[in-house]
């Protein structure tokens, strides 16, 4: 085997190609001899990786789905015969760790020991998993995989370091991203007047929509009650989700609009925002929106088993950041209000917080400075470029051993 060693990006969900995209067209600035390998999507494809297979439609999580666990399986064997003929430099496993961690594993296996033609294979962790939020046990397993952690968020560089891992802070890529200019034209789009305006952002992951999105049509319908010229739209990631919507809640009412693939105008038309707690509130902060968080729990599963996985007390991002830390993060001092891990018993807490940021100018205004100061701090860095100077470093020191 003469080909020289390349680099392989494996990702699974949408995020994940739309997070490697900007890196690996750096890597063709930085690196332009070195192959690049992805199993991806469109993103990775058009920004200079050669594609081995299209994996971005399966936002792939195995705790949540036994039916996937064949199909992974195949793919790794699928990997394992194409590693027989393409040695690899540096593995940049992306977003969805409970399809990584074999592949990683697999990854190590086969290259990780030097030979007289190749260093040792890197790993590279594009988006560091979350394992400080729960499955804590997991550091273990990413020590040993793990020659670097990318990390997309200020406070976790220092929680890896501490156990051991090492890790560096590349900032947000979201915020490389101007923020698309049709938000900016929503009125000419169809958009419905009206006041107050409140944007409903249900999540992506048909388990999320199941969970979340009867908790906000409620919510919703309660506001409606009390704002009688309010107005509602619900910004799906797809069509699909706005067909699952549609399937839940057959009767959509007339002062609600379901949009797809429009995050950015829907924020931006939007008064207020409840979403479901993810990356999402960051595109949500980033227009200086308030909004308030929300993710369902099976209660009997909290609080038989998550409250003991879960080691972290405040679980949204835009609380995370400002906190600075996992750990001790003091409720009272939140910036956004999270429902999270919302348990049951009615949505009147959730349209009372919603109302209360229409109606308080004061608390309004105070969300939009904390909020302002997050983006600030994830402003500061360029994604792209800090993650593919800090894989060609592993990769060039790797080859000067």
């Amino acid at each position: 085997m003469s080909k020289r060693p390349g680099i392989l990006f494996t990702a699974f969900e949408r995020s994940g190609d739309e997070h490697a995209a900007p890196v690996i067209a750096e890597l063709r600035r930085m690196a332009p001899d070195t192959p690049i390998y992805a199993t991806g999507g469109r993103h990775m494809q058009e920004a200079g990786a050669e594609l081995i297979e299209h994996t971005d439609h399966m936002g792939l999580m195995l705790a949540d789905s036994a039916g996937e666990i064949p199909e992974h399986f195949r793919r790794l064997g699928r990997l394992k015969k194409w590693l027989a003929e393409h040695p690899v430099a540096v593995h940049v496993p992306t977003d969805s760790p409970a399809a990584n961690w074999d592949i990683c594993k697999l990854i190590k296996r086969r290259y990780g020991k030097p030979t007289a033609d190749r260093p040792a294979a890197k790993v590279v962790h594009l988006v560091a998993p979350q394992i400080w939020a729960w499955a804590q046990w997991r550091v273990r397993k990413l020590r040993r995989c793990s020659d670097l952690v990318l990390c997309l968020l200020p406070f976790e560089p220092n929680w890896f370091e501490k156990r051991g891992i090492r890790a560096r802070y590349i900032g947000h890529p979201l915020f490389n991203h101007p923020i698309d200019q049709d938000a900016f034209n929503w009125q000419s789009i169809g958009y419905p007047a009206g006041a107050p305006k409140v944007a409903l952002m249900p999540g992506s992951r048909p388990k999320e929509l199941v969970r979340n999105w009867p908790i906000m049509f409620e919510a919703w319908q309660k506001l409606s009650e009390r704002y009688p010229d309010a107005q509602a739209v619900v910004a799906g990631v797809h069509e699909v989700a706005l067909e699952k919507l549609r399937k839940i809640t057959p009767d959509i009412p007339e002062n609600m609009k379901l949009v797809h693939s429009q995050t950015d105008t829907v924020v931006n038309w939007a008064d207020v925002v409840l979403a479901v707690s993810g990356t999402v509130s960051l595109h949500i902060a980033r227009q200086s929106k308030p909004m308030a968080l929300l993710y369902r729990v099976n209660a009997f599963s909290w609080y038989t088993v998550g409250q003991f996985l879960v080691k972290a007390r405040t679980f949204t991002l835009p609380n995370l950041i400002a906190a600075g830390r996992v750990e001790g993060a003091n409720k009272d001092k939140h910036v956004v209000r999270e429902f999270v891990p919302f348990l049951g018993g009615g949505v009147q807490p959730i349209a009372d917080e919603l109302s209360r940021l229409i109606d308080d100018e004061k608390a309004y205004a105070e969300q939009v400075a904390a909020l302002n100061g997050i983006v600030e701090q994830l402003s500061r860095h360029d994604a792209g470029r800090e993650a593919a100077e800090a894989i060609v470093g592993v990769m060039r020191a790797a080859q000067a051993v």
